[in-house]
């Protein structure tokens, strides 16, 4: 019997490390949605402020162009 005990804590082992492996890759997927999200609206931000920098030059242009 005590063969038949090692293979079950093997298997219980191996479960364990899975379970592990999974809660990482979980937490590394999940890190990385959230830095793309975060990508994502420092990507927008910079659009709006380009586009706010424009019409200000634009707005100097044509006031210095009268």
């Amino acid at each position: 019997m005590p063969a038949h005990n090692h293979v079950i804590r093997q298997h219980g082992a191996i479960l364990l490390e899975s379970l592990v492996a999974l809660a990482v890759l979980s937490l590394c997927a999940a890190g990385t949605l959230s830095a793309l999200e975060q990508m994502e609206a420092t990507s927008q931000s910079l659009r709006q402020l380009l586009t706010d920098v424009r019409t200000q030059n634009d707005r100097v242009e044509s006031a210095s162009g009268r």
